[in-house]
Order: C-alpha cells, then sequence, then structure tokens
C-alpha cells in the first residue's frame, strides 16, 4: 500500500528535464579563471579515437578493474554485461569504448570548446553549434554561448577543457541507456528499465544519472526502492579513473576532459533538488498529501520550485558574467574555493551528497517566501514551457523587492560555495596527477 501511496511522486517529479545548474561551464569559470597553472595553453588536442587506439591494451586492463571495483563497492549497481567489456582487439576501439563506459555512443565527442566572456572575438569559420555536438534541442542557456572547434595538435588551456568537458554530460551522454528508452543499444547495456521518471522523455532518462538519492528515510527506501538505482557516484568514479589513467599515459588533454565530465555530476549533486526527491518535504507531509488527495499539488510545487531556482540563478550567473562583475555575490562565492575537502572515493556519498540533503530544506523556504507565489506555490502554474525564465529576475524584483533579490543571491551563493567547495577538491586531485607527469615530462603544467 505504502509503495503505491508515494508512486505518483516517483512518477511527476521526474518526468520533467533532469538538469541541474544550467550551463556548468560558464559556473566553472569565475573558480578557475584565478589558477594561472591552468590558463595556460599547455595541452595538446588529440581526438578520442586516437587516446583510445593509442592506449587500449591499458584501457582493457583499467577498465576491467573498475569494473570490478564498481560490483563490489555500490550496492546498487547494474553490473556491465561481461559482452561490453573493451578489449584492445577491438575492431572499432572508439565505440567498443564508448560501449564499455556505457555511455551515448551517437555523439560525436567532436574537439571543441565553450567560449567565456573573456575570449577574444572568435573568427566565424570557427564557431560550432550546439546541434554540431549534441543531438538534442537547445535550450535557453545555450542561446548565447559560443563553442569553437578545436584542432589535432592544437594547444589549449587545462581550464578552458576542464570547463567545457562540465558541461558536456548534458550533450546527451547518459541520454537513451536504458531498455525502455527505445535506443538501438540500451539493449545490450544491462542497466534495465528505467528507475523514475518517463522513458519516453529525453532529458528525463537521464535523471537517474545526475541525481543520487544516497540518504534517503527508511520509509522512501522501503516505499520507492528504485529510487536508489541512481549513478552519479558510479559515473566520478569512472571518469577519475580515466582522467588518472590519461594523465599517466601521456594524453593530458583527455586527463582534463575526462575531469570535466566527471566533474559535472558533482555539481549535480550541490544542488539539493538532485541529492533530495522532495527537499522541504518531509516523509510525513509527503504522506499527508497523499492521504488528502493532495499529491499531484505537492508535486507540481516541487517541480516548479526546482525549475525556479535553475532559472534564477542561471540569469543572475549570466548577468554578472555579462558585466565581468566578478565581486558579485554569487561569482565571488563561486571563487571563494574556502575549507576545501580532500577527495577521495567516499566524498560524494558521504560528504558531497549529506552536505546538499542538509541544505534543502532552508532553501525551498526561501524559495517559497521570496519569490512570486505563482511561481513557487500555485499547484495550477507551470514553471516549465511557461517562457518566463528570462525574465525572473526583472518579475522578482517588481513582485517582492530588491530585499527579495538580496535574500535569494544569498541563498544561492550558500549553494555555490558548496558547488565551489568541492569543485577544487576534484580540481586538486585531477592537478595532483598531472603535476607528477608533468614533472616526470610528461606535461607542462
Amino acid at each position: 500500500m505504502m509503495r503505491r501511496w508515494l508512486a505518483p511522486f516517483v512518477l511527476f517529479v521526474f518526468s520533467s528535464t533532469a538538469w541541474a545548474w544550467s550551463d556548468h561551464a560558464s559556473l566553472l569559470w569565475p573558480l578557475v579563471r584565478t589558477q594561472p597553472a591552468l590558463l595556460e595553453p599547455s595541452l595538446k588536442v588529440e581526438s578520442l579515437e586516437t587516446f583510445v587506439r593509442d592506449e587500449a591494451p591499458g584501457l582493457a586492463v583499467l577498465l576491467a578493474g573498475h569494473e570490478a571495483m564498481a560490483r563490489e563497492r555500490f550496492p546498487y549497481y547494474a553490473a556491465r554485461p561481461d559482452a561490453l567489456a573493451f578489449k584492445a582487439s577491438a575492431e572499432n576501439p572508439r565505440d567498443a569504448f564508448l560501449r564499455a563506459i556505457r555511455v551515448n555512443p551517437t555523439l560525436s565527442y567532436a574537439l571543441y570548446r565553450q567560449t567565456t566572456v573573456e575570449d577574444p572575438a572568435i573568427a566565424p569559420g570557427l564557431v560550432k553549434s550546439f546541434e554540431d555536438l549534441s543531438f538534442l534541442a537547445g535550450g535557453v542557456s545555450h542561446d548565447s554561448i559560443v563553442y569553437v572547434a578545436l584542432t589535432p595538435g592544437q594547444l589549449v588551456a587545462p581550464a578552458h577543457v576542464l570547463a567545457s568537458g562540465s558541461d558536456e554530460p548534458d550533450f546527451g551522454l547518459d541520454i537513451g541507456l536504458f531498455e525502455d528508452n527505445n535506443t538501438e543499444f540500451a539493449a545490450d547495456y544491462g542497466f534495465g528499465t528505467q528507475p523514475f521518471g518517463n522513458p519516453n522523455l529525453d532529458y528525463s532518462s537521464q535523471a537517474p544519472f545526475h541525481m543520487g538519492f544516497y540518504h534517503l528515510d527508511w520509509v522512501t527506501r522501503k516505499a520507492q526502492p528504485d529510487l536508489l538505482r541512481t549513478y552519479p557516484e558510479w559515473r566520478v568514479s569512472l571518469y577519475r579513473a580515466l582522467s588518472r589513467f590519461a594523465f599517466e599515459t601521456g594524453h593530458a588533454y583527455w586527463g582534463w576532459r575526462f575531469a570535466g565530465w566527471g566533474l559535472h555530476y558533482i555539481g549535480d549533486l550541490t544542488q539539493p533538488y538532485h541529492a533530495q526527491p522532495l527537499p522541504g518535504v518531509n516523509t510525513v507531509e509527503a504522506l499527508w498529501a497523499v492521504a488528502r488527495g493532495k499529491t499531484g499539488e505537492a508535486i507540481q510545487l516541487v517541480s516548479n520550485r526546482h525549475g525556479v531556482l535553475e532559472s534564477y540563478q542561471y540569469q543572475r550567473v549570466q548577468q554578472s558574467l555579462d558585466q565581468k562583475n566578478w565581486s558579485s555575490t554569487i561569482l565571488a562565492a563561486v571563487a571563494s574555493a574556502d575549507d576545501v575537502p580532500a577527495f577521495d572515493e567516499s566524498t560524494v556519498r558521504e560528504v558531497l551528497s549529506k552536505e546538499s540533503v542538509a541544505a534543502g530544506r532552508e532553501l525551498d523556504a526561501v524559495l517559497e517566501r521570496n519569490m512570486p507565489p505563482r511561481y513557487v506555490s500555485d499547484p495550477e502554474f507551470e514553471w516549465t514551457g511557461s517562457g518566463e525564465e528570462a525574465a525572473i529576475v526583472v518579475t522578482v524584483a517588481s513582485d517582492r523587492g530588491e530585499q527579495a533579490i538580496t535574500t535569494l543571491d544569498s541563498i544561492v551563493a550558500k549553494q555555490m560555495l558548496r558547488f565551489s567547495r568541492f569543485a577544487q577538491a576534484w580540481i586538486n586531485d585531477a592537478r595532483a596527477v598531472w603535476s607528477t607527469q608533468a614533472a616526470a615530462g610528461e606535461a607542462t603544467p
């Protein structure tokens, strides 16, 4: 009975898009721009094909070892089918590699980087569109982004590779991987049916990879065990292993690009709505809503608050970036990186996601008090598709006053401080391996 009561929450909350912070690359830039060693164009660009071909025997050993570790360490991990094990003798090593790490193999994995507000003008012939890099239609956050093509042998800065890579998992790496997503490769991947969300919606299918529910209360765990089948911790571990391997074998470009991929999930989990199904709604409140027939209303409010938070954060970050206002409340928080923890294999589950869960109730309450009531307290309103994202800051100021802007900036800055701390922990971890190889003559930091 309990499982039937809570099932509607799971179905609807995750049926919309599974974004966390929009435009991860721009969000990371205020932090990495302050680190001179990462700004030096010292990495030699190379294709994924080249990396995989050159290091195929070592990759086979690495991926076999990581798979064995994942099966032992991650209790709800769906083991990779043995038929997908990477073999150095594969006829098409690149495709075999992508299938072995179980990402969407239809993406181009092109050589590119995202430009920043500090870049000089880019020659038109070098510009790539989002559609060149993804099979998805670009969203609002992609409209103003300029991507530039890279060529093998070109030198590029680690900061640009890391930042660009940190947005790449939202290009479709984790879309269509479950057997009910109707893709030609998903049946071979072994993830089973999609554990929650609508399997027919593209972005919904990536939700179990970009949300990590590692600290559910016992009632929710019993009622909805499928919520435990989430994979960001595994993705972070896998890309950390690949990044370190790439550095150690002299492929620093891919070392930083894989590090960017892993950083995406770390960023996602710093957002409370990606670490807890219903921030601001405890188990008793959820059950009471079901008992009163208010399930749909509660779901709509949480979904709207999730979307409103992301839209507000994106607009405030973009406004400060356009003005190069590095001292703004939010950008300064991103750049601060105070109290940075050491990063290890337990950090995602035992430290990062716990902090995000703890932050959820306060964040939800601030949104409820300071956003226009229609956005966050009206269950008849649907934020997704409302067309009001671009004007959200103006609307908040006119409807709730400048004090609301100050308060909202402050609570978003709190989330950004958490992002900054764990992003820097991740960067420090990658940089330690890179620096060691550089000292041995493998790279030039």
